[in-house]
């Protein structure tokens, strides 16, 4: 999620403009050169990302994810090639970044898990304090079922970019109620992005995914110091208990200008 985000104004992306919220022009050539010099300064110091032409067209439809931090997880998802274990995305929405993740494993037998409730957020906690009224709602509380999105939304997408249905389990319903079907959950992740908003469902994920992520994987939480409180004390707490012996955990925090997000490395 972020209030900078790209959204496309036309069904064409090779001939109509981009706009930001600035309501300023972008033509797709323009995009499409810019992120491929941005791919080629990744590259410099650790080249993994490969050339993706379908890649340029996903990031243009992003809605919530702006193009800087999408290409962190693109990167990660690099690093997590030869990782073991399958790619999971904890928050959904619309589906436009689980298409933008499916492209990245399409060339690999890594099974996608999308997991959410497909109602909305759930009721806060009491660690959830609002940061930021992206709605202007006014509280916490008034967010609650908010954010909604309908699962076919998701499956159109996956559809367009022609990815495999047998590729991708689709985990229905609030994580708490997820974990005790304990039907078709990953045995091993090598890869996680974690959209959730709110902390106790992140509480949850970041617990669920430490036993099962080996070393080298790659963890993703989005809305760090955004939003809600709850993201960062989830976060902060599950890092100061796990590294509270020794370091089992890496972390970078991107300056702001790329999105409000922290990135969880596990050490070998």
């Amino acid at each position: 999620m972020n209030d900078q985000s790209i959204a496309l104004t036309s069904s064409s992306l090779e001939d109509e403009p981009l706009h930001r919220t600035s309501e300023l022009p972008i033509w797709f050539d323009n995009f499409a050169n810019l992120a491929q010099a941005y791919e080629g300064k990744l590259n410099e110091s650790d080249p993994v990302i490969e050339p993706n032409d379908l890649r340029l067209h996903l990031l243009t439809t992003l809605l919530g994810t702006p193009p800087s931090e999408a290409y962190y997880l693109v990167q990660g998802l690099a690093w997590c090639r030869e990782v073991e274990g399958d790619v999971c995305e904890f928050g959904v929405a619309q589906g436009e970044t689980s298409a933008l993740i499916a492209n990245e494993i399409a060339g690999t037998d890594k099974t996608l898990h999308l997991f959410d409730s497909f109602q909305g957020l759930p009721a806060p906690s009491e660690k959830d304090h609002l940061l930021h009224d992206i709605f202007d709602l006014g509280n916490m509380e008034a967010y609650r079922g908010k954010m909604r999105c309908r699962e076919g939304m998701v499956l159109e997408r996956l559809r367009k970019i022609s990815f495999p249905e047998h590729r991708y389990v689709i985990h229905k319903g609030f994580f708490d109620r997820i974990l005790e079907r304990g039907e078709n959950l990953p045995a091993r992740v090598s890869f996680a992005y974690v959209d959730f908003d709110l902390y106790e469902p992140i509480k949850q994920v970041l617990e669920f995914l430490h036993p099962i992520t080996p070393p080298g994987a790659v963890i993703i939480v989005d809305d760090y110091g955004f939003f809600s409180s709850g993201p960062k004390t989830a976060v902060d707490e599950f890092i100061q208990d796990k590294n509270d012996r020794e370091k089992v955990y890496e972390y970078m925090i991107p300056d702001t200008r790329y999105g409000h997000f922290i990135v969880l490395t596990k050490k070998g």
